[in-house]
């Protein structure tokens, strides 16, 4: 018995619904299109509307996040950036350069999580918030918040969790959104596609709008990002198979 069998068995067990979408979405992902698309005209929404945003979790970052922005910005996108406030004070010019250009930026708290290994071409995670204290999980986003305010000069509306596929649960969110609705934030970005395909976008569920990230056409449950398509340990899908999902 594979370890995904033993997963998929033990997630019906504690959420029959949970399970019952992850097997949806190995047999008929087309389902998970259909009911997103129920979703967006559901809120209002008349025409398609992308939100491209980037988890900048490393200083490696800070190296080509203008480059990037220029080349987006050019086509007429402005992209929103989620960077830990320790970092944002590392690249202080690089990402300040950008929010005078408008972009903006999301709270992801503060400590840093991830570093990237560039001889073995691998990222180290850590911080994960399901591991951590509730008081520590509320200072390391109270201090997120400082940190743009200070850095930027801009007052934060949004937050993403460090991992957030990582810190799921109800009471999780409830807690998260508690803080968020505390801080004067208008919107929490900090669910999978999961959430989003359960409880309906922008769903108000624990609090305020949660906004899920979008899953792939032939993954509804995967992220598009480039982390799940070529750095994540195991993967089973690539650089081309994230340009195919794109596309």
């Amino acid at each position: 018995m594979t370890n995904r069998l033993i997963k998929l068995i033990q997630n019906g067990v504690n959420d029959p619904v949970v399970a019952g979408y992850q097997i949806l979405a190995k047999i008929c992902p087309q389902a998970f299109t259909k009911k997103f698309i129920r979703q967006c005209s559901d809120a209002g929404l008349s025409r398609p509307a992308f939100v491209l945003s980037f988890d900048c979790d490393t200083s490696k970052d800070i190296e080509v996040v203008g480059d990037v922005h220029k080349r987006l910005t050019d086509m007429g996108i402005m992209p929103i950036y989620a960077v830990p406030g320790q970092l944002l004070k590392q690249g202080a010019d690089e990402y300040g350069a950008l929010a005078a250009d408008g972009a903006e930026f999301i709270n992801h708290g503060e400590a840093v999580h991830s570093v990237f290994h560039e001889d073995q071409n691998v990222y180290e995670s850590s911080f994960f918030y399901d591991q951590l204290s509730r008081e520590i999980i509320k200072e390391d986003i109270v201090k997120g918040d400082e940190s743009i305010r200070n850095v930027l000069g801009v007052v934060p509306k949004g937050f993403r969790t460090p991992h957030f596929g990582t810190f799921q649960s109800d009471e999780d969110l409830v807690f998260l959104h508690k803080i968020l609705m505390d801080l004067g934030y208008t919107y929490s970005t900090s669910t999978s596609p999961l959430i989003g395909v359960r409880w309906g976008l922008g769903n108000r569920r624990y609090g305020l709008p949660e906004i899920p990230v979008t899953g792939c056409p032939d993954h509804p449950l995967r992220i598009l990002d480039s982390w799940s398509f070529r750095y994540a340990q195991g993967r089973r899908l690539n650089e081309l198979d994230y340009l195919e999902q794109a596309q």
